[in-house]
């Protein structure tokens, strides 16, 4: 496996060189203007309190479980793209003794592609809108966007972003496991095998993702 040199010179200590100069002119000159971290918590409280909703759903006893369906729909799209950039990084930097090959990040791409579809199969099975963004998907899009921002970095290493997909397998294991428990308090007990089957899915990529980090840190 190619692995980046980290003994490059690193710049970004606040105690030498160069930057000594620049913390040297903050205490000579002081802030251009007043202000205080109380005072940025301050704003954000206020406009909290404004009651401004991060979206909406339609009225109706299926809003709770759309808008986490809609979440899943969300984040197994991302999931997909990430899969999509590991793989890219493998190929890019190759195998390692007790990491994953190439076949596997490709069977683990399309079951999380797999699971789109399903969330958008349960949607529209509750007459819901697969196109609709709900409060939820979004909050899952942007959170999903950091991860998926590490990956495509052309800088991170295949290991370095495993540790970031590990972050997307522990929050995909929570989701459908809440998701599955949702499914069957509701007395939709149709779908419960399928959420059920995605989960128990979700659960293996975690421990695949695991021993990978595990095999990762012997080297």
């Amino acid at each position: 496996m190619k692995i980046t040199s980290q003994e490059q010179a690193n710049r970004t200590g606040m105690q030498s060189g160069a930057l000594t100069q620049m913390l040297q002119g903050t205490r000579e000159f002081g802030p251009t203007s007043r202000g205080s971290a109380d005072d940025l918590a301050a704003q954000r409280i206020e406009q909290a309190k404004l009651g401004y909703a991060i979206g909406s759903m339609p009225a109706g006893e299926e809003s709770k479980l759309l808008d986490k369906l809609g979440a899943r729909l969300q984040f197994e799209r991302t999931g997909t793209r990430l899969y999509e950039a590991l793989i890219s990084k493998l190929d890019a930097y190759g195998v390692f003794p007790g990491g994953p090959t190439r076949e596997q990040l490709i069977e683990i791409r399309d079951e999380e592609h797999h699971h789109a579809l399903l969330a958008q199969e349960l949607i529209d099975g509750l007459g819901g809108d697969p196109t609709i963004v709900t409060p939820s998907a979004d909050i899952e899009s942007v959170a999903g966007h950091g991860l998926l921002c590490v990956l495509v970095d052309p800088r991170t290493t295949l290991i370095q972003c495993l540790e970031i997909v590990l972050i997307a397998e522990l929050a995909d294991h929570e989701c459908w496991e809440r998701l599955t428990k949702m499914i069957e308090s509701s007395g939709k007990r149709e779908q419960a095998p399928q959420v059920r089957a995605a989960q128990k899915t979700e659960d293996e990529h975690l421990a695949k993702v695991r021993a990978w980090i595990a095999a990762s840190q012997k080297l």
